[in-house]
């Protein structure tokens, strides 16, 4: 037993607050102490008890403090539990990986579930990523909120599905066609991740990464972008992760209201610093971090995503692989050395910068090695008129070459947390500004690229780069050497001056000897 020492005078105050039963009426030598006995299975201490007993009030079935709004981690993992008979995936390890998310599940956020695919609607194509596939569906049973202890069911809150949902059933082009008699749904977006039917490691590490942030990110009140769990598609046998469906698409698709309403980067860029901070504490870099995993919400919320490329601190790079988008990628890491946390923070700049200029970082210009070339040698982004100051200065500590020379995600969360508070977001929408009729469309460069793809340029890039510092180098030495034939000339000037007056003054001085001598013998 676990036992918590409290102060006599609070002694009321506690008894009031505490379940009788985890009263102990054994009492110290020290009359000023009241001990209270704690269960071992419940790990919480007594300012947390406390405080969710307050907060959330307590459960119905077992009497404890919730852990969340209608959710009791204790009751909640049973019933989970109690159920763990009547599915499968059909492999062990996600099983495992499910079943133990639904153990520790603190909140309604955190479980998550085998989704059957027959319980998927209107599954049709939505994009093609660095690593996957992207389509979008409807769920027809939606993920859970809480237990209902009245019907002894999970209680789960669907939309009502209109009538194009009904009407995108008949398009050929779709699998498992949406039923006239099935009026309930919520949209969701499915991530075929490529080869994954034999479960291969990258699967398993993006899931497991996910799970991780999740759980960390609710002990700072912070939300990743929404994940429910995993299917299967029954025709290829690859997993496929099921994801909120995120309503306004990624920042990309979104930088041009960003420009023109220039305090809502200040709170964004706030949630996003603070969403990095988890993954950094885990002692994880994101390694894939553009704009296109970047979320908006159905709140106009950012929500950082796709951690299909996280990996710890430090990691050798041993296949010698870069992975990613050009224009976000750290020059050291272009150049082969490992993805470390100030590669992020690179990553972060960039987008920054983006938040001010309304169009992706290098758009109109081939992504080839010779952008990579121009990015090891300190191009970057030109500056756009009119950013604040401060926000330029943190802005080019966060791309500089020198990773050494980088903020952390704590300094970021510093700035941008004081300037969300100085500079507010508009959530009038009538006070917010459109994105005028005429603003000119951005025009990519047809070799432009902005998904995630397997760079091969790290040796090219080293050769060229060496030769550029030998050659600096070769430029410094000739410099010297002119600097020193210069300076030998001035030295022999110098000597012949000193030559001369030494001359001119040894001769007035025999001269002036022989006037002397010449005026003493008359």
């Amino acid at each position: 037993m676990e036992n918590i020492i409290i102060e006599e005078n609070h002694k009321n105050e506690v008894v009031n607050k505490i379940d009788p039963s985890t009263l102990n009426n054994n009492k110290s030598n020290n009359s000023d102490n009241l001990y209270i006995e704690k269960n071992d299975n419940d790990s919480r201490d007594f300012d947390q008890y406390v405080h969710d007993k307050r907060k959330y009030g307590l459960c119905p079935e077992c009497n404890r403090p919730n852990t969340f709004y209608n959710w009791c981690k204790k009751c909640c993992s049973e019933k989970f539990q109690q159920n763990f008979g009547n599915w499968t995936s059909g492999n062990k390890q996600i099983n495992e990986l499910i079943q133990k998310s639904q153990l520790s599940a603190k909140n309604c956020f955190q479980p998550h579930e085998w989704i059957p695919y027959d319980r998927l609607r209107n599954i049709k194509y939505l994009a093609q990523g660095g690593f996957s596939t992207i389509y979008k569906a409807i769920w027809l049973d939606t993920s859970v909120e809480h237990w209902d202890y009245e019907k002894h069911d999970w209680k789960r809150y669907a939309d009502e599905l209109d009538e194009q949902d009904h009407e995108d059933a008949s398009n050929s082009q779709i699998k498992n066609p949406l039923k006239i008699n099935e009026k309930y749904g919520f949209p969701v977006v499915l991530k075929n991740l490529d080869d994954s039917s034999n479960l291969n490691e990258d699967f398993l590490n993006e899931w497991k990464t996910h799970i991780q942030c999740l759980y960390k990110a609710y002990n700072h009140n912070i939300v990743f972008f929404p994940t429910f769990g995993i299917t299967q598609d029954p025709d290829t046998l690859n997993y496929m992760i099921v994801m909120d469906y995120a309503v306004y698409g990624s920042l990309r698709s979104n930088l041009s209201i960003k420009k023109y309403n220039s305090n809502d980067k200040f709170e964004n860029l706030c949630y996003i610093s603070e969403q990095l901070e988890v993954i950094h504490d885990l002692d994880l870099v994101h390694g894939d971090f553009h704009n296109g995993n970047i979320l908006v919400d159905s709140g106009n919320e950012l929500k950082i995503s796709d951690l299909g490329l996280c990996r710890p601190v430090n990691q050798p790079n041993i296949k010698n692989e870069i992975y990613g988008v050009i224009p976000y990628i750290a020059p050291e890491v272009l150049r082969g050395k490992p993805y470390t946390k100030a590669s992020d923070i690179y990553s972060f700049g960039i987008i920054m910068w983006e938040m001010t200029s309304g169009v992706p970082a290098f758009h109109n210009i081939p992504h080839d090695i010779n952008l990579c070339l121009n990015i090891c040698r300190g191009d970057r982004p030109e500056i756009i008129e009119g950013t604040m100051p401060e926000y330029v200065e943190l802005m080019k500590s966060c791309w500089d070459n020198d990773p050494e020379k980088r903020p952390d995600v704590n300094n970021l969360m510093y700035f941008f947390g004081q300037w969300k508070e100085k500079y507010p977001i508009e959530n009038n929408e009538e006070k917010r500004i459109p994105i005028p009729e005429n603003e000119p469309e951005i025009i990519y460069h047809p070799k432009s690229c902005y998904i995630s793809r397997k760079l091969n340029y790290s040796a090219k890039l080293n050769e060229i780069l060496l030769q550029d510092e030998l050659s600096n180098k070769i430029i410094i030495l000739d410099d010297k050497n002119d600097n020193h034939d210069e300076t030998s000339k001035n030295l022999e000037l110098d000597e012949l001056d000193d030559c001369i007056i030494k001359g001119i003054k040894r001769d007035l001085n025999e001269l002036d000897d022989c006037v002397i001598k010449k005026i003493k013998r008359d």
